[in-house]
């Protein structure tokens, strides 16, 4: 089941792990959106899918993942204050220059981990800090 609980509170959590690539994204991107609109300071723990797309699908999507990315940067600068993505360690190492440049592309500081009690963790330890210049 795809929830996305507490969007107004300090700690946005969302589970898109069944979800296909492209309506996972989608709703990353539509949550995020409403966490930045309530205008004050999070972190967020996203559960990513397991099954990475081919690499054919992957760019066929790159462009729409692109604006979603410039759409929600400026915002993320602002407010949030780190995106824990969780994720196999196989899906990790598959995708890890993504994974490398993970701030630079978000905006804000990112971690990734199979483990979703250390996400929870990370993203609480995030939210006394101030946002990334």
């Amino acid at each position: 089941m795809t929830t996305s609980d507490d969007v107004a509170g300090d700690v946005v959590t969302l589970d898109v792990s069944t979800l296909e690539p492209e309506p996972a994204s989608r709703l990353v991107g539509e949550t995020l959106a409403a966490a930045i609109s309530a205008e004050r300071p999070f972190a967020a723990v996203i559960r990513m899918p397991e099954h990475p797309a081919p690499r054919d699908r992957r760019l066929r999507n790159a462009g729409e993942r692109v604006r979603l990315l410039k759409r929600l940067r400026p915002g993320l600068r602002v407010w949030c204050r780190g995106l824990a993505f969780v994720v196999s360690a196989q899906t990790q190492q598959a995708n890890s220059k993504a994974i490398q440049a993970g701030a630079r592309l978000w905006g804000c500081p990112t971690f990734n981990t199979d483990d979703a009690e250390a996400a929870e963790n990370w993203a609480r330890s995030r939210l006394d800090t101030e946002p990334v210049p």
